[in-house]
């Protein structure tokens, strides 16, 4: 039998049982059409040796900004693949109900990645952050009139193969919780999640974490703010604890000042690790600090998450707070949206935007993204290191 890709010899990481096994894999008309322990005497219009890579379903950043031209700080979706390794990109609330039209038509329906969107509950999202030198921004909630929940539900039912929740930034400088309640509002109505930013008070967490329902999410949660993850006792914050208990999950939202090293590695010494690994990248801190959700993965691991729990964080974990769980795996017939990885034995010093550093001793990349049956880049390594799963 003829297949378009042949892929020997990889581990093939399973997100649910978050273990390997060595197989080959076949893709045929951007489907996947065999797995097996060995394709032998297989044809393939191409054909990949992955000798001691990793194989996942497509890797997916759920927090990122691609409103491009629009959103000031937006970046173009195209610039972080395939570097990245992510086949699906969800933009964490940059458009609103009342430019959503333009953010479906222009961007996200003209890409062969998987676009998708939380749609901030504000009706024009993130657009006032300009970021132009002497131009004072404003934030979305600054006047309440743009807090619609009405138009907000139209918006989702209208569009729910893009918009897959609700994004609320309980920013800093508000003042009340009128945005967050209608989120959560606009996420009950329509059964999605809400994705909840976290920032310096003048809002307490305690103000508004007791709103958020299981499945609703939390993005910078390495935060160095007042009121943040940690007390004053450098210890985890009761309510944190509290409302990882009712199930809302924790997403990293890497970002510049919304992680702290020392945050980061006082949480996952005190067994407070990410739910979900996400960049929060934008054209002004791709690079070099943010990257891509792969070098956001490897700080996470040097901070001690093992590298299972740092692939389900990039794989099944998002794909079911989207509630398309099928964006999560490697079967016979389902599409061919693969990620091939090489996890790189090497010394590796990470800074983070407050200049406090981080040693490594393995760093997560690329070597081939393919997606819908495509190869997009094939990566080979820059230097001599060991492969290892």
């Amino acid at each position: 039998m003829a297949h378009d890709l042949l892929i020997k010899n990889g581990q093939i990481f399973n997100p649910l049982k978050k273990n390997f096994q060595r197989a080959d894999m076949s893709v045929s008309g951007g489907k996947i059409s065999r797995i097996a322990p060995a394709l032998g005497g297989e044809q393939a219009g191409e054909t990949l040796d992955a000798s001691g890579l990793i194989l996942t379903p497509g890797l997916i950043d759920l927090h990122v900004h691609i409103f491009h031209r629009v959103h000031r700080i937006s970046i173009n979706p195209r610039d972080l693949v395939p570097r990245g390794g992510t086949t699906t990109l969800v933009d964490g609330g940059s458009s609103g109900a009342g430019n959503f039209d333009a953010f479906r038509e222009f961007i996200l329906s003209r890409s062969d990645l998987n676009l998708l969107a939380f749609l901030n509950i504000s009706l024009f999202g993130q657009i006032f952050d300009l970021q132009i030198p002497g131009v004072p921004s404003m934030n979305e909630y600054e006047d309440l009139r743009l807090v619609n929940v009405t138009e907000t539900i139209k918006c989702i039912e209208q569009n729910r193969d893009f918009i897959v929740g609700v994004k609320v930034r309980a920013i800093h400088g508000l003042t009340n919780v009128t945005p967050i309640c209608a989120a959560v509002e606009a996420g009950e109505e329509t059964g999605l999640p809400v994705m909840v930013h976290t920032a310096p008070p003048p809002l307490s967490v305690g103000q508004y974490f007791p709103l958020l329902r299981s499945g609703d999410i939390l993005t910078h949660i390495y935060h160095p703010s007042p009121g943040g993850l940690l007390d004053r006792h450098g210890k985890i914050r009761a309510d944190y604890r509290e409302a990882r208990e009712r199930g809302v999950l924790m997403e990293v939202g890497l970002d510049r000042w919304h992680t702290d090293f020392e945050v980061l590695k006082r949480g996952m010494g005190e067994g407070f690790s990410p739910d979900i690994i996400s960049t929060d990248v934008t054209r002004f801190n791709v690079d070099p600090l943010v990257r891509d959700v792969l070098y956001t993965a490897s700080k996470i691991m040097a901070a001690g998450m093992p590298l299972p729990d740092a692939l389900a964080a990039m794989t099944l974990n998002p794909a079911r707070a989207m509630k398309r769980p099928e964006l999560a795996e490697l079967k016979e017939g389902g599409p061919a949206n693969i990620t091939v990885l090489e996890l790189l034995r090497k010394d590796v010093t990470f800074v983070d935007f407050f200049n406090q550093s981080m040693k490594g001793k393995e760093q997560l990349v690329c070597r081939w993204l393919i997606n819908k049956g495509k190869v997009l880049k094939e990566k080979p390594p820059t230097e001599k290191e060991t492969r290892s799963v």
